[in-house]
């Protein structure tokens, strides 16, 4: 998850990562306690819906250890959060609570309904704690990257050009225009939020992103010539960047020349020496 690392945190990862996600660990507890009602007072059919998935679960997704152990074999620091989906909390937690309601006659069932509401409001994180933030437009995006995206398609003579962008920008373009290539991938950028790029790993000839990263984002020492192979290798075209980056003198030494600015931020425009023009594929044709 973005910002946790698991070689860091260790067998606190679970609980940085959930508290990370859902605001506190009080609804897992909640689930948790559920179960423990579900073995003592549930009948033999919700013990066979509900207790095997839970008991797998609590021995393996929200177990400490499950983290460390998988990320031995597989990267799952940007990727574990993922697990908390298949957790059927939304599903067991109003069941006992509605089941415990029945077990009060008419004014009790009242207060505690209103207390089981108490509990279940106070475990969570309130959504508008800071405040209620306006969409600037129907897409529910930043007007200032529309305004990004309109600029560059204007310039372009390329249906698809391709982009370096920061991350939110990035994250956002992503869901927003299609149309719009972008040099990094969602995977690459969340490695480099937490991580320095290694030498072997800037000199990866399959990857030669890493290199765009490291210079514009990480501030890494990234030669000119390294820079302007790998934006040639990725066949980017243009580069956005916020106005307050320290990187324009670096983009204008490599040959980039501005070609737009928004309220916030300016686009940089490299000129490949040749044309490139990416191919859609058409999977209207059956083979």
């Amino acid at each position: 998850m973005q910002g946790l690392n698991v070689f860091e945190k260790g067998i606190g990862y679970l609980e940085a990562c959930l508290s990370y996600y859902t605001g506190s660990n009080a609804y897992a507890m909640l689930y948790v306690l559920a179960l423990l009602y579900l073995l003592v007072f549930g009948n033999s059919r919700e013990k066979q819906i509900f207790l095997p998935s839970g008991i797998f679960l609590i021995l393996t997704v929200y177990n400490p250890i499950a983290p460390v152990v998988l990320d031995r074999f597989f990267d799952v620091n940007s990727e574990y959060y993922r697990f908390f989906w298949i957790t059927p909390i939304v599903i067991i937690l109003p069941y006992v609570a509605v089941k415990l309601l029945w077990q009060f006659e008419k004014r009790a069932r009242w207060i505690a309904a209103m207390l089981l509401a108490a509990v279940f409001i106070l475990s969570g994180s309130f959504l508008y704690k800071n405040g209620i933030r306006w969409a600037d437009n129907i897409y529910k995006m930043p007007g200032d990257m529309l305004e990004v995206s309109r600029m560059i398609h204007e310039d372009s003579d390329s249906m698809y050009p391709k982009v370096f962008l920061e991350y939110e920008y990035n994250m956002q373009m992503r869901q927003y225009d299609p149309r719009m290539l972008l040099t990094v991938d969602r995977e690459d950028y969340l490695y480099a939020v937490v991580n320095e790029f290694t030498q072997e790993q800037l000199e990866d000839e399959t990857h030669p992103q890493y290199r765009i990263i490291a210079a514009l984002v990480k501030y890494q020492d990234v030669s000119i010539e390294d820079f302007i192979d790998a934006m040639e290798e990725t066949h980017t075209e243009y580069v956005v960047l916020d106005k307050a980056s320290p990187m324009f003198a670096y983009l204008k030494e490599a040959g980039l020349k501005e070609t737009g600015m928004t309220q916030t931020h300016r686009i940089m425009k490299y000129e490949l020496r040749e044309p490139w023009e990416f191919e859609l594929v058409d999977y209207s044709v059956v083979y």
